[in-house]
């Protein structure tokens, strides 16, 4: 991991550097500003830690230590994923019932849906991916070509001589090298959305996860560019009001082309994947986020009739949204 080691010097670059501190409570508060509130200790109950943060839209890039041996609680990281690959040093890490030696030769993956506990040794350094659930969930459906039902889980183990996972590396740290270009083409916005998506979606298709499987399988059956289209469109504007006409206008297509390529690919009309698609967000939100109500959710997803929308809510996951909310 030399390469990785060696292209972490792009992130630790001073604008990029939060803090660097050996008071332990500030390290807490400080790291809990990038990740999630959490439990930190260590044996001499000092540190001498340091966070490097590179942020985008619901993915960020980062280097830190602890800088002493420290015990790391996060519990449930909730609202994203976490890859996590020591440059030096180690970490004991155990995650979802799973228990890992993490170093140089293998990362971890911490699922949101996962309790996890961590000890870094006092010389671990951290190269860290942080991707939001949102921003994953949405290019993981828009793969499969319908919503994700469930949490998306994968295995906590990243094997580094695993050779699809040194491709996911290369090309993650090919990507740090160009956008730290002075005149790279990644400061064009559009340019740099669509490579980040690329970079989740080459995660997913590289390492193993619970919708592996028919991940793979769907790779066999090619869509429609106008369908693939219309999907991608969808996934990244779904809480926008979305019309049959906006679809059409987007796809270059009739709107019977349009309605009879979704109901081949997908089983279904454009309208009723819509409709799937902003559900999965509104229970997705409805498990995560605390300090928003259920009406405020809904209707942010375009759901404005709310009596209809519990009932519809209801039929497809089995629970009123009340009841998802009661069990976070």
């Amino acid at each position: 991991m030399e390469e990785i080691a060696d292209q972490t010097r792009l992130i630790r670059r001073p604008e990029y550097r939060l803090f660097q501190t050996s008071d332990l409570d500030e390290a807490r508060s400080r790291v809990s500003q990038v990740y999630c509130d959490h439990r930190l200790s260590s044996r001499s109950g000092k540190v001498d830690a340091f966070l490097y943060h590179m942020p985008f839209r619901g993915i960020s890039f980062n280097y830190m230590q602890y800088g002493t041996e420290s015990c790391i609680e996060p519990g449930y990281l909730k609202d994203f994923y976490l890859i996590q690959l020591p440059l030096q040093g180690r970490a004991h890490i155990e995650s979802g019932g799973q228990v890992i030696e993490s170093d140089p030769s293998r990362a971890s993956v911490i699922n949101p849906s996962a309790f996890t506990k961590m000890v870094w040794s006092h010389d671990c350094r951290q190269f860290t991916v942080q991707i939001t659930k949102d921003r994953l969930e949405r290019i993981a459906a828009s793969c499969l070509g319908m919503p994700v039902q469930g949490a998306l889980v994968f295995d906590t183990a990243m094997e580094n001589g695993n050779a699809q996972h040194a491709s996911w590396w290369r090309h993650l740290l090919s990507f740090i090298c160009e956008y730290s270009q002075e005149c790279s083409f990644y400061r064009n916005t559009e340019i740099l959305e669509t490579e980040l998506d690329n970079i989740i979606r080459a995660l997913l298709y590289s390492l193993n996860h619970n919708y592996t499987a028919p991940l793979l399988n769907d790779t066999q059956t090619v869509r429609p560019r106008h369908v693939r289209l219309a999907m991608d469109y969808i996934h990244g504007h779904i809480s926008e009001n979305l019309s049959m006409e906006t679809l059409v206008e987007l796809t270059g297509v009739s709107e019977r082309r349009l309605y009879e390529g979704f109901r081949q690919f997908q089983n279904i009309s454009p309208m009723r994947y819509v409709q799937q698609t902003r559900l999965q967000a509104v229970r997705s939100a409805l498990q995560t986020c605390r300090d928003t109500s259920v009406t405020q959710i809904a209707t942010e997803y375009g759901f404005t009739q709310l009596g209809r929308f519990a009932a519809l809510y209801r039929q497809v996951y089995g629970e009123l949204p009340s009841e998802t909310v009661a069990r976070r």
